[in-house]
């Protein structure tokens, strides 16, 4: 079976994403997991570190249930994942730890979690991942 990995920020242009793997989800069977990456700041503290991820990991687990609940409400059931670290090097190990086929993500990202999903990130994420990338305009 076909194993896709979504990555998304809650944005309006992820909606978009989302709803092309589903569309591709269908066309496939593919079983998909929902990824959200919080890129933590270099210039934080060691004290602010643990803070920091603690408050996006609570932003980001908005974010993954609304998407789970929008795959819900098209009668497919995802896995989600949460990370923290620099989003095209965290997805693209994600995707080959669980040997993903398919990773389908924004060329740019435009919620509240500006470092999750930014036209780099998919520029690096089509050069290191070595599955194929599907990347939703």
């Amino acid at each position: 079976m076909t194993k896709i990995l979504v990555a998304t920020d809650g944005s309006e242009h992820a909606a978009k994403v989302v709803d092309e793997t589903i569309r591709l989800t269908r066309a496939l069977e593919a079983d998909v997991s929902v990824i959200s990456v919080a890129e933590i700041p270099a210039s934080l503290s060691q004290e602010l570190v643990a803070l920091y991820r603690e408050q996006m990991e609570k932003e980001v687990q908005v974010i993954l249930d609304q998407t789970k609940k929008h795959f819900a409400e098209k009668g497919l059931t995802v896995e989600t994942i949460f990370k923290a670290g620099h989003p095209s090097t965290v997805i693209c190990d994600v995707a080959e730890e669980g040997n993903y086929d398919i990773i389908v993500l924004g060329s740019r990202g435009l919620g509240k979690i500006k470092e999750l999903i930014l036209g780099s990130v998919s520029n690096r994420v089509a050069h290191c991942a070595k599955a194929s990338v599907f990347i939703v305009k």
